[in-house]
């Protein structure tokens, strides 16, 4: 399938806002020109101020496409972007569909982020894919035939480290970092250990039970913040590609105009 758009030339905002931060991406057809984060929880000043500081005024005119699985955020980055000088964001689910077949049972319960993966990843391949999202949850994917078929959902490893700390009287919050080795001299150690080897284990294990419900391979994404760091110990990932959800926001608001 075409990854191909009609004008590659035109520009948008991409905004992918997940449940804990929200990432702001200038694009030209399909190619990232620039991005930055802003929390999801921030208030409205703040997101004026990330817009301020990492958008040229002028870019303000063109179209912001956002997919949002944060109806808070949505509120909040649309407010900000008018406040900015922006026209109406245009929020996909709600202003139009991502121009994927979708198979879910109901369809409107899948989160635009996971619609706008897989359509960039069946744009990029024959229409059979699986898509790992390594954000707030670790999502998998599943693009058969052109078609979104549904897919699986766990906690995320930023959630995981919360929980424990949260959950517990003295283990601390940390940030994971670099391949640990598999017995942890200390608190932190042991932690980033059980992290990191579990979540490879888990990933590996979900990949391997999805792929042997397809005839023929299908190619294997992974993107989203821990992407990188957990996908070179993953056997079953064949490419990393860490902008795909604004690859697919671009594509689907692309399609959408040429209709």
């Amino acid at each position: 399938m075409s990854r191909t758009v009609n004008n590659p030339t035109a520009e948008i905002i991409a905004a992918d806002i997940g449940n804990t931060s929200a990432t702001i991406a200038h694009m030209r057809g399909l190619e990232l020109l620039s991005q930055f984060d802003v929390s999801s929880h921030a208030p409205i000043g703040e997101v004026i101020d990330a817009l301020q500081d990492n958008l040229r005024e002028e870019l303000c005119a063109l179209p912001l496409v956002i997919a949002s699985v944060n109806p808070r955020g949505l509120e909040s980055l649309s407010s900000a972007w008018m406040r900015r000088g922006g026209k109406a964001a245009i929020a996909l689910g709600r202003d139009f569909t991502v121009p994927i077949p979708n198979l879910a049972k109901p369809p409107h319960g899948v989160g635009q982020d996971r619609l706008v993966n897989t359509l960039a990843a069946v744009r990029r391949t024959d229409g059979n894919a699986v898509v790992v999202d390594f954000g707030t949850a670790i999502t998998f994917d599943v693009a058969r035939e052109g078609a979104y078929a549904g897919g699986v959902i766990t906690p995320g490893i930023g959630l995981a480290m919360e929980a424990l700390h949260q959950k517990t009287a003295l283990l601390p919050l940390i940030e994971p970092s670099g391949k640990p080795p598999i017995i942890g001299t200390n608190t932190a150690g042991a932690i980033n250990a059980g992290v990191y080897y579990g979540y490879i284990g888990l990933v590996n294990n979900i990949l391997r039970e999805l792929l042997k419900t397809y005839d023929k391979r299908p190619h294997v994404f992974a993107t989203g913040g821990y992407g990188a760091y957990l996908a070179p110990e993953i056997d079953g990932i064949d490419e990393v590609v860490p902008a795909l959800t604004h690859e697919g926001i671009a594509l689907a608001w692309h399609e959408h105009q040429a209709v």
